[in-house]
């Protein structure tokens, strides 16, 4: 198996381990690493030997027997074919996914803590979270700098981005002109400003189906220690609506940066 795979399930957000590590099912276990495999990695297809050793590196025990019986009775939620080793491998089905979609990379709610003193590895983290984000995004946070489009870099091209603060403690020729390049090469964010200050005092990111509640900046994070919480609409559809209409609200008033 690839190195690079393994290396995948190593460094999955220890929330996901966590989450991994609770799923009593060896066959939703075994969708969930084909999920990862697939979404993280991208490979598609995998033998039970191959879901065994991806597990045990994200620190999670699942026996291959345990796992093959499991698949075993898959049905149609995986599709199976013969590797060169002449081994059954399996591929997740829309079926599998939908047995797991509150698991794994898209759980209800994951918690992942931020260390302090460590801003590059800080904003690693968070771009790989901010990596996976699709749609329309709202990004609220009351303090702007230089180093929180670094932070927003991270978000892919294809999302349009409204970014709404109050104030940044850096110079305006500074701010203006970063935000300009960045503006350049990403014309599908755009940059409002509250017209007063104390209007907003949250720091949050939201997508149509997730709210990730920031407990630090995003100019400043790995600063001091924070955590970051993921919270799915399926956990909480009213909370995030409510997120949006307010949102929405006080971004028809901004003023662009």
């Amino acid at each position: 198996m690839a190195k690079s795979l393994l290396d995948t399930f190593r460094s999955l957000d220890q929330g996901v381990k966590d989450t991994l590590a609770d799923i009593d099912s060896p066959l939703l276990l075994s969708f969930a690493a084909l999920d990862i495999s697939s979404n993280e990695a991208g490979v598609e297809w995998l033998t039970a030997e191959h879901i065994t050793a991806c597990l045990e590196a994200a620190g999670v025990s699942a026996p291959r027997t345990s796992v093959s019986r499991a698949l075993a009775r898959a049905g149609n939620r995986v599709s199976t074919s013969k590797s060169d080793d002449d081994e059954t491998q399996y591929k997740l089905m829309t079926k599998g996914k939908r047995k797991i979609e509150n698991l794994a990379g898209g759980e209800s709610m994951a918690v992942v803590r931020i260390e302090g003193g460590q801003p590059r590895t800080a904003r690693l983290r968070i771009g790989k979270i901010l990596s996976g984000l699709k749609g329309v995004i709202r990004v609220c946070d009351p303090y702007y700098g230089v180093k929180t489009l670094d932070t927003l870099d991270h978000i892919p091209k294809s999302c349009s981005v409204k970014f709404l603060t109050a104030q940044s403690g850096e110079s305006k020729r500074k701010i203006q002109g970063a935000i300009g390049d960045f503006k350049k090469e990403r014309p599908k964010t755009e940059f409002r400003r509250v017209a007063n200050p104390t209007d907003i005092h949250d720091r949050y990111i939201l997508s149509r189906d997730i709210l990730l509640l920031l407990g630090h900046g995003l100019k400043d994070i790995g600063g001091k220690e924070s955590f970051v919480i993921r919270l799915g609409r399926e956990l909480a559809p009213d909370l995030l609506n409510e997120v949006r209409a307010k949102f929405d609200e006080r971004w028809k008033t901004g003023k662009q940066i």
